[in-house]
């Protein structure tokens, strides 16, 4: 393996990810060493390292934020799940959110890495000098896809909370249920997550916005449609909740629905670029609202 090459070090990553996804499940049947017991955070928490250190070398090869394809931005939103899981365990810690947390860095990992295709090298482009052509959108692009990283997280709670909520009702324990975090805590959870995703979208969005407004002929129209009917879809999912008009179940199906639908706007919210910018950012760059 080289430890300076991206993808080696990315591949790595998803396999730390992958180990302790087996042992987080390996618990809930054997019981472990009191020096093993605390492997499988410890295995994320250095892929989470590793992560950071291939992130920052991509970075430093297109000069800004690594936004530019499928697997920057894939990486970039597990990158984020992960540093959320990290800051969330601070606070209180979930049962089984890491080892969850760990199967979606897992699948999704080795997807984006797997399909050649979503790692273009837009930086070898002739002409190419840097991914953001402007630093506020550098801003915008990270914080949106930061968001998304959140709205990740709390859609694996919301997987969790279906779990519990179906050995609950079925008076079933299952195979995970009686290793889950009791579902008052899952609950409680998904409403500070969403609060943070729709709070880093919003300035994502103002900061977008601030831009677009002085250089309009940057936007695609498709692009702003998709970008702010999510926002709004966000916005009036945290409303319901708030007023208890969404809740439990449904409000769980509509978290893990709406962040699946982010994920497809993805494809749709890439940037062509104009002419004036053809020197200054890649046809591939990623911002909601302008390259």
């Amino acid at each position: 393996m080289n430890p300076h090459d991206v993808r080696d070090l990315l591949w790595l990553a998803t396999v730390l990810y992958g180990v302790s996804f087996v042992i987080g499940l390996f618990k809930t049947r054997y019981s472990l060493a009191n020096g093993l017991k605390e492997s499988p955070f410890i295995l994320i928490l250095l892929g989470f390292l590793l992560q950071t250190r291939a992130l920052y070398l991509r970075g430093l090869e297109v000069h800004g934020c690594p936004l530019g394809n499928g697997l920057e931005r894939t990486q970039f939103i597990l990158w984020s799940l992960i540093l959320s899981f990290l800051l969330l365990r601070l606070i209180w810690k979930l049962n089984m959110l890491g080892t969850f947390c760990a199967a979606v860095s897992l699948l999704l990992g080795s997807l984006s890495l797997t399909l050649k295709s979503w790692d273009s090298p837009y930086w070898m482009a002739n002409g190419y000098t840097r991914l953001f052509r402007d630093p506020w959108i550098e801003l915008h692009a990270s914080l949106a896809i930061f968001s998304y990283g959140l709205f990740c997280l709390l859609a694996v709670v919301s997987m969790m909370y279906l779990s519990q909520r179906q050995a609950l009702l079925s008076r079933r324990t299952g195979f995970l249920g009686p290793y889950l975090a009791p579902i008052q805590d899952l609950e409680v959870a998904a409403m500070r997550l969403l609060t943070a995703g729709v709070s880093f979208l919003s300035l994502s969005m103002v900061v977008g916005t601030m831009h677009w407004t002085r250089h309009p002929e940057f936007v695609s129209h498709l692009k702003l449609t998709v970008t702010t009917a999510l926002w709004i879809g966000y916005l009036l999912l945290l409303a319901m909740r708030m007023s208890n008009r969404l809740y439990g179940a449904r409000f769980a199906k509509w978290t893990i629905g709406l962040f699946a639908l982010a994920l497809l706007s993805l494809s749709l919210v890439n940037s062509k670029t104009k002419k004036q910018a053809l020197h200054a950012s890649p046809p591939s760059s990623f911002s909601l609202i302008s390259p």
